[in-house]
């Protein structure tokens, strides 16, 4: 779902929430878009909920996985498709040094 921000901010605070819900050790399973053959078209034919254009913010890999990053997660593990249009990886909550 994040491909509907246009910014990292709101990606950036739905992770951050994530990361407050889970218990130590707990999983975040997410997925990612890094292209679509479609985009352009998409973004042509379909409205976002505020009736404008929909223009999708595909974000390479290593920007989600920043982002994950940031939120107090480790990368535990990624698959990607043959084409290399979705990922679905797998993190894991670490706990901060101080609060061991």
């Amino acid at each position: 779902m994040f491909e509907l921000f246009s910014d990292n901010a709101l990606p950036a605070t739905a992770l951050a929430g994530i990361y407050d819900s889970l218990k130590s050790g707990g999983y975040l399973i997410y997925t990612n878009q890094p292209w679509h053959p479609e985009q352009e078209f998409i973004s042509k034919t379909l409205n976002n909920h505020r009736g404008s254009s929909w223009v999708m913010r595909c974000r390479s890999q290593a920007e989600m996985d920043q982002l994950v990053e940031r939120a107090g997660f480790k990368k535990v593990t990624m698959r990607i498709d043959r084409f290399g249009i979705f990922t679905v990886s797998l993190a894991i909550k670490t706990v901060p040094a101080d609060d061991e």
